[in-house]
């Protein structure tokens, strides 16, 4: 029988032994029986630090909209656009440049906003979502009526209700592409100010149709508002675990329409709900992007920018938005451990350091792209040899997540042994819930910002019999509903092998 737990410390983190400036893979160190094996950082100058680990729900994102009837967009001449969402991510890309894994992704339904959305419609969205697969990518998904473009529709509480029975199925089939699922659907943008009937400034409308939403939401995803104030509203405080936030105005308190800040009477909430739900944000478009009176062309600063998306727990931010002005800024602004370490963010091991040992600096950009949501180090793995005559291999292997947030999607936590092929021949699941996996106090609060704590995963692997040679250990945190389909989580360690969705942590010898 396999017996597994998780345990954690609240210790501070110590410092690794800096590495030699030759890159080998890490030794073993013995100690009656067990075996530990120590694991860094990734460097800049590691072949994994040379583009973004791209890991699945956080990070930079895009944005793309279609017309549900025809795919089309519904802005006059969008260049960015294609019927095929994998040309349109192409297109992105190439015109914003890498470094994001995530698109916001908009479906108009202004022409079946009192009716029922036919099956062509669902059949285009459901093309869209497959696009997405084939290039790796999640949505942070929001349906919509009101484009600002056409004339606002009169749809009803009722209206909404029967499209989100007609969605979810839809949206459960393809949840794999999906990293949150906005609550849309009310006012121009979806962004829940002047839709018609104005349901968004009622409670029963808004628990009515948060209700439906939530209940309809696939295990594990999460739902977004835009304001504390109608998150309030909702009366079912019994669905509130799966209500986070979307910010669509960061400006860092700048102009009229960030409340994310402090002072704001919504700030208590946006500090507590963030912690374990799901947050997202955008900068304004910039004058250069848009004759928008909204647009804001100062540039955000990159290091007030990334205090107030740590503290806040972000996990996505748009790349497309203010692109023109603050992100190439970010782009060209260097920041240093110093910087980082005094700005009380979090410091990746060996993040600012080369294999020579010398300092490296990294630019804003890099460094926000690196760390929104979740990132998580192998600090240690450790294997009992002694057991393994009695056919059972008990393995710890501990880490700490050095980024802005919780990992906020339930995911399996495994063990398991690989042979010399790299096939898996024994495999565990501990137990461990890794959204426990906190990272390091708020730098705007009074939290204790000492770092991470360190997290244990434990659990012990049955040896198949007669195995015999050199095997790895890893560990795995794949898609719980896609196994095989959904994307795997990987370690940021620049001495951890990447092996179909194992991060190898350790290797041992079988049999004598």
């Amino acid at each position: 029988m396999l017996t597994t737990a998780l345990g954690t410390t609240a210790a501070a983190l110590v410092p690794l032994p800096r590495a030699s400036a030759v890159s080998a893979a890490p030794k073993p160190v013995r100690a009656v029986g067990w075996q530990r094996v120590r694991h860094r950082g990734i460097r800049p100058d590691d072949p994994a630090g040379r583009a973004p680990l791209a890991n699945p729900r956080r990070g930079f994102r895009y944005e793309m909209s279609y017309n549900a009837a025809d795919l089309t967009s519904p802005w006059p001449n969008e260049q960015d656009h294609s019927p095929d969402a994998a040309r349109t991510l192409e297109l992105l890309e190439r015109e914003y440049g890498p470094g994001a894994n995530l698109t916001q992704l908009y479906f108009y339904l202004w022409d079946f906003a009192t009716s029922a959305i036919p099956q062509s419609a669902l059949d285009n969205i459901e093309s869209v979502f497959r696009g997405l697969r084939r290039k790796g990518y999640a949505a942070v998904l929001r349906f919509v009526y009101d484009d600002g473009v056409r004339d606002n529709r009169r749809y009803t509480v009722q209206d909404i209700q029967r499209h989100i029975g007609q969605l979810a199925p839809l949206v459960a089939r393809n949840s794999d592409v999906v990293a949150v699922w906005q609550a849309g659907f009310l006012g121009t943008w979806g962004e829940w100010h002047g839709s018609h009937y104005r349901h968004e400034t009622y409670p029963d409308a808004v628990t009515a149709i948060m209700t439906t939403l939530v209940e309809a939401l696939p295990p594990g995803l999460h739902t977004q508002v835009r304001y504390a104030e109608k998150r309030d509203m909702i009366t079912n405080r019994a669905i509130l675990d799966r209500v986070g936030f979307h910010n669509d105005y960061v400006t860092l308190g700048e102009g009229e329409w960030d409340y994310y800040v402090p002072g704001n009477p919504g700030w208590p909430s946006y500090l507590d709900v963030s912690q374990t739900r799901m947050v997202d944000g955008e900068m304004p478009w910039d004058k250069g992007q848009s004759a928008d009176p909204y647009a804001w062309s100062t540039v955000i600063p990159g290091v007030a920018a990334a205090r107030r998306l740590q503290t806040l727990r972000f996990d996505s931010l748009s790349l497309v938005h203010n692109a023109t002005v603050t992100v190439p800024a970010w782009k060209a602004a260097e920041l240093t451990e110093r910087q980082a370490t005094e700005a009380l963010l979090p410091v990746s091991d060996g993040y600012f350091q080369g294999h020579d040992g010398r300092p490296v600096a990294r630019t804003q950009f890099e460094y926000l792209r690196d760390h929104l949501g979740y990132r998580i180090e192998v600090r240690e793995a450790r294997n009992d040899l002694s057991a393994v005559r009695r056919g059972r291999l008990p393995v710890q292997v501990d880490v700490v997540n050095r980024g802005f947030a919780a990992p906020k999607h339930p995911r399996p936590v495994r063990l398991v042994l690989l042979d010399a092929d790299g096939r898996t021949v024994a495999s565990a699941d501990t137990g461990a819930d890794w959204r426990d996996w906190r990272p390091q106090g708020r730098a705007e609060t009074g939290d204790d910002h000492a770092g991470p704590t360190v997290a244990t995963v434990r659990g012990e692997l049955a040896l198949p019999a007669g195995a015999r040679g050199p095997h790895r250990v890893g560990l795995a945190l794949p898609d719980p509903a896609f196994p095989g389909q959904g994307r795997p989580v990987r370690c940021a360690n620049g001495s951890v092998e990447w092996v179909d969705g194992v991060n190898v942590v350790a290797r041992v010898r079988l049999g004598g």
